[in-house]
């Protein structure tokens, strides 16, 4: 047995905080963090984004966002829900108090990358995910966004964790990228299009 003075600190170990290592750098309501997407979008060179459709985010940050695309610089990869996987689409309708309307707002996500892409060149293309969303985020050069999603469908103030890209949780959601790349479907705008035809056909 460690003598009590190896005990106690070995417990403080174990119960400290670790949030140099951890990379987390602030937490707040997602709603708090409107300024701060600004600045990000603003001052980054890429953006990854992954969500359910974040109808108020994108208008929230339309005009910020359509900056950032227009410098020659700058490179943007979204994932969005993949339609055609109906039984991801049924799941995400009976998840959240809007949940009729959640094939119609994605529809409205897809369209708003076509536009993107006829006005700007970008996004290339967009990656359609099939699985069940544990989160949503956005990625930044040196920073991530990382919104937590409800386990009930009331409508409640969401937390948001923001993370260097450096850090524990920085590098899992880097992994995460890569790994949803390999299982995503990877489709042009244009291909979207077809999407949205395919699946409101009558």
């Amino acid at each position: 047995m460690p003598p009590p003075s190896s005990a106690s600190t070995l417990i403080a170990q174990m119960t400290t905080p670790l949030e140099p290592a951890s990379g987390i750098v602030r937490v707040g309501s997602f709603a708090g963090f409107y300024q701060r997407f600004e600045e990000l979008i603003a001052t980054s060179s890429r953006m990854a984004l992954y969500f359910i459709h974040s109808r108020r985010w994108r208008e929230n940050h339309s005009a910020a966002i359509k900056t950032f695309l227009a410098r020659s610089d700058t490179a943007i990869q979204i994932f969005l829900p993949d339609l055609e996987n109906h039984e991801l689409m049924f799941s995400l309708s009976r998840r959240f108090e809007d949940g009729p309307l959640t094939p119609t707002l994605v529809i409205d996500a897809y369209r708003y990358c076509y536009r993107l892409a006829r006005e700007y060149g970008k996004p290339g293309q967009i990656w359609l995910f099939s699985r069940y969303p544990a989160y949503s985020f956005y990625q930044f050069d040196q920073r991530a966004v990382i919104a937590l999603y409800s386990n009930t469908s009331a409508k409640k103030d969401i937390p948001a964790f923001e993370v260097s890209t450096d850090g524990l949780l920085g590098t899992f959601l880097a992994t995460d990228i890569e790994d949803l790349k390999r299982e995503c479907r990877q489709l042009t705008p244009d291909q979207l299009e077809s999407v949205i035809a395919t699946v409101t056909e009558p």
